[in-house]
């Protein structure tokens, strides 16, 4: 980054606060209680825009599970290896994020905005890369993921649409990513109801064939969730093109590469990439072990997943805001403040995910019942919700400190973490649980749990050791 990166110059402050005041407020903030406030005007409206993404999810699998359980695990299978393609492009995404937000705290904005450009430009050329690489091996990837005769076909087919639609995919969570370390969430999540209103719009017609056009089953899902993320992409580069952002790029503006900026986010970056395949390639291999189990234990693993994957909202908007507002706190040279906001993070998130996991426990069986009327599915889901509703809590205080360590850079030990309670925990005792111990789905689940304890256990020792203050001394 810019060696005058921290001097925090009169002209760019003065737009920083008419275009920013969350951040200013966060940035001036005095006691816990206005640290409080914003945190949860950053973390409200990233949980709002991540519970609707999620609900099409849910209300994606309750329209494709109306085929029957093959066609559940025909979209699972293809989604584990799809997220782990996707995982390559965190190292912009967390890179953008992190150096944005710093900039943001200092006062950098064209800084910011060059990041933003060098970012995206990179990213549409890697996501074409992708698509051409991803097309033709899909059927490949599914035979590799385990899927049975009646799976392969339609979950080929599934993954095919969905590689086709990556270039407006990560051109979304790259711009996306850049407005939210500038502390700007509600483009994001605005483009996101849009696109996911279009999404549940096209499952209805697709999927079941209405309004006159054909029935096309897996196939119109997954034609519906591309199409959905071309809008939200639409919407994203409009807000940096045309709207009044303090993120804004112009097709005037240079778009030569400058390796120093794309070092900065590669540095920070390139460790959070290799965490998300380190856990999608756990999660890959988590889905091929439970595969093997079988269409109607899968279909239930799956359904668990995505109810799960609503549950974890609460964690995952704090983790997002915590992440901001400990870069912005640091590139302002007021790691207190940092520390402050991944404490009131934690406390928060810990709270609510605590509460989800009683509902799991107690009423884990309605949500099953929501996506199937198979009986053998709902039995073992309603199992698997009872087990995984004992780490919520820990989950909660994991990604909060992970966000606050990537927020200060330190994405590194999030990566050592990860690997740890991925590889050692989920996939070394899930396995002798699940297949030595003959408990299957149930011994997976517990596998799960303990992932969760072992990353919160290693992420509290790092952030108890003062890496936040460390950070801003190597500013």
């Amino acid at each position: 980054m810019k060696s005058n990166i921290l001097s925090i110059k009169g002209d760019f402050m003065a737009s920083f606060k008419d275009k920013n005041q969350d951040v200013s407020f966060f940035l001036e903030a005095k006691t816990s209680a206005d640290i409080r406030k914003a945190i949860f005007k950053l973390a409200l409206p990233a949980m709002l825009e991540f519970l609707l993404m999620m609900l099409v999810q849910m209300i994606d699998m309750i329209q494709v599970g109306a085929l029957g359980p093959w066609a559940i695990a025909a979209t699972g299978l293809a989604a584990q290896p799809t997220m782990l393609i996707f995982s390559v492009f965190s190292a912009l995404v967390v890179g953008t994020t992190t150096i944005v937000a710093r900039a943001v705290g200092a006062g950098e904005r064209e800084y910011a905005c060059s990041v933003t450009r060098q970012s995206f430009v990179i990213v549409l050329i890697m996501g074409l890369v992708i698509t051409a690489i991803g097309i033709p091996a899909s059927g490949t990837i599914i035979r590799l993921m385990g899927a049975d005769v009646d799976t392969i076909g339609p979950g080929t087919i599934y993954m095919k649409i969905i590689m086709a639609g990556t270039v407006f995919t990560v051109g979304n969570m790259v711009l996306a990513a850049s407005l939210r370390g500038a502390g700007d969430m509600v483009t994001p999540m605005i483009s996101n109801i849009v696109a996911n209103v279009v999404n549940i719009f096209l499952n209805w017609v697709l999927i079941n064939g209405r309004l006159g056009f054909p029935r096309l089953e897996v196939a119109g899902a997954a034609i519906a969730t591309s199409f959905s993320r071309l809008i939200a992409f639409c919407i994203t580069l409009h807000a940096v093109y045309v709207r009044d952002k303090y993120i804004h790029i112009s097709i005037h503006d240079s778009y030569q590469l400058e390796p120093d900026i794309m070092r900065n986010v590669l540095n920070i970056g390139t460790p959070a990439a290799m965490e998300q395949l380190i856990m999608r390639g756990g999660a890959l291999l988590f889905a091929r072990l439970i595969a093997g189990f079988g269409t109607t234990m899968f279909a239930a693993h799956q359904i668990a997943i995505n109810i799960d994957a609503l549950g974890i909202v609460p964690a995952m908007a704090f983790q997002m805001a915590t992440t901001t507002l400990v870069g912005q706190g640091i590139g302002a040279q007021k790691p207190e403040l940092s520390e402050e906001a991944a404490r009131q993070s934690t406390i928060i998130s810990a709270i609510m995910m605590s509460l989800i996991g009683v509902a799991y426990f107690l009423f884990g069986e309605y949500a099953i019942r929501i996506f199937t009327k198979d009986v053998q599915v709902i039995t073992l889901g309603k199992k698997a919700l009872k087990i995984l509703a004992f780490s919520q809590p820990f989950a909660a205080i994991y990604f909060v400190i992970a966000g606050a360590l990537r927020g200060a850079g330190d994405t590194k030990y999030a990566m050592y973490a990860s690997a740890i309670g991925v590889w050692v925990a989920r996939l070394g005792i899930g396995y002798i649980l699940a297949d030595l111990l003959d408990m299957a789905l149930a011994g997976a689940w517990i596998a799960v749990t303990i992932d969760m304890i072992v990353r919160m256990v290693l992420v509290l020792r790092r952030f108890s050791g003062g890496v936040l203050r460390e950070s801003n001394k190597s500013q």
